[in-house]
């Protein structure tokens, strides 16, 4: 049975090597509502978070570039772990916007995303 365009296995580069280039991301789901996507083009691989915004909606942010033919720094290029401890990292601000409190480096501003939205 194949995967569903929402549970694409996109851990390790021999994985995403087999999945074919196509202009809409793969997608993996982290939290519910909350994804993380592999667009993979002709030359490079993009991963993008995926946050929502109800009724449908989503706000879509470039995580980084896939490891695919460099390795990972975790800064520019990044592999799965990596990408998905920043797309965690954009959710837990786009909640912390979305409460309208101002995002600094305070330990007490720390909040998890909720992402179950509709």
């Amino acid at each position: 049975m194949a995967r569903s365009a929402q549970d694409a296995d996109l851990e390790s580069r021999e994985a995403r090597s087999r999945l074919a280039p196509r202009q809409d991301p793969y997608w993996r789901v982290l939290d519910q509502g909350c994804d993380l996507g592999y667009y993979k083009g002709e030359d490079l691989g993009v991963w993008v978070a995926r946050f929502p915004r109800g009724k449908g909606r989503y706000t879509e942010q470039r995580v980084g570039l896939a490891d695919d033919f460099a390795d990972a720094d975790g800064i520019a290029v990044m592999d799965f772990e990596q990408a998905q401890a920043a797309a965690r990292n954009w959710f837990a601000e786009q909640t912390i916007k979305e409460a309208g409190l101002p995002i600094d480096d305070s330990p007490f501003n720390i909040v998890g995303p909720p992402c179950n939205r509709d």
